[in-house]
């Protein structure tokens, strides 16, 4: 009986792991294009609603938010590589360099991209 009820417990916690996990696998590949809830979610082989609330379970956040932190740990990448513009680190990552995606970097990382950049640049 201990077993039956240890197997059950254990299927509801890990219940949707793996499915997540190739969620994630999915995102970390085609990170450069711009999210898309249906393609994740069809990568997950769940539906689109079911994806969207256990993706949030697992890991805290919605896909679209782990979409674009990985975007803004890629853009912070290129950023510290001194040979590329702010623009061309920004369009090495497929985004473009406006005013609104300066204002998400900062929002994310709590400084501009140019002084993210300026902090690598002085060590």
């Amino acid at each position: 009986m201990a077993y039956v009820v240890a197997l059950l417990i254990n299927r509801r916690v890990y219940r949707g792991r793996n499915e997540i996990e190739k969620a994630k696998e999915y995102i970390e590949n085609f990170w450069k294009d711009p999210y898309d809830a249906e393609k994740t979610a069809k990568a997950a082989c769940l539906s689109k609603s079911h994806f969207a609330k256990l993706f949030k379970k697992c890991t805290g956040v919605t896909p679209r938010e782990y979409h674009l932190n990985y975007r803004i740990e890629k853009l912070k990448e290129m950023l510290r590589d001194t040979n590329l513009t702010v623009a061309q680190a920004f369009a090495a990552c497929n985004m473009e360099y406006n005013g609104h995606s300066a204002r998400v970097f900062k929002e994310k990382t709590g400084i501009s991209p140019s002084n993210y950049r300026k902090m690598f640049s002085q060590k």
